[in-house]
């Protein structure tokens, strides 16, 4: 029997964003830029069109057409640092950093205990992988125009990443773990806002 190989169309694609993406992040791109862009795509037909012919009126349509694209273009520009304001006041409110409150332990559980973490270092499915042994990093990215934080612990054929979030940080201070950009989580948790923003405009931070 042989395997049917359905790719992914493009309305899966844009369900599967519409489903991630901040809902003002998502209209802008999905609805409001593709109007703009069939509205332009007329008015500058309409502008080339209305300049050939001799008719005054004809122009006087045309320049009306190039001026309506310039205010919408205008328009548009504006409401980026808007949109790219609300979506980090949004993205600040998700991550909470505060470990504060968290218990003491030598050993942290995830993913339902497939993997676990103690002072000698990580297992997965009970395979030890001593931390000298392991590429430890601190992970950005910005996909779906989300800030996306990660703590990163790789080594041959296995990777593992967990959420930045109390109980991660807790995990590190509790058993000493030490990441080979600890600098980068340093300033993420100390200068949050600003972290914040290169993250949601570059992906990952660079200090």
């Amino acid at each position: 029997m042989k395997k049917s190989n359905k790719s992914i169309g493009l309305k899966d694609i844009i369900a599967n964003e519409k489903a991630i993406m901040l809902p003002l992040n998502f209209t802008t791109s999905y609805i409001v830029t593709p109007i703009y862009l069939v509205v332009t795509l007329l008015l500058l037909v309409g502008f080339g069109v209305s300049i050939e012919t001799d008719n005054k009126s004809y122009i006087i349509f045309g320049y009306v057409c190039l001026g309506i694209f310039a205010l919408l273009s205008i328009a548009l520009l504006a409401t980026v640092p808007f949109v790219r304001k609300r979506a980090i006041k949004t993205e600040l409110t998700r991550y909470d950093f505060d470990a504060s409150d968290e218990e003491y332990s030598e050993n942290f559980e995830f993913y339902n205990s497939c993997v676990r973490f103690d002072k000698q270092g990580m297992y997965v499915n009970d395979n030890l992988f001593y931390y000298n042994h392991l590429r430890k990093r601190v992970v950005t990215n910005n996909k779906y125009q989300r800030v996306l934080i990660f703590l990163q612990f790789s080594a041959a054929e296995h990777e593992v990443l967990l959420p930045l979030n109390p109980e991660t940080i807790n995990m590190l201070t509790c058993l000493n773990i030490k990441l080979e950009n600890q600098h980068i989580l340093d300033y993420i948790i100390n200068n949050k806002e600003k972290a914040f923003q290169q993250i949601y405009d570059k992906k990952m931070l660079i200090l």
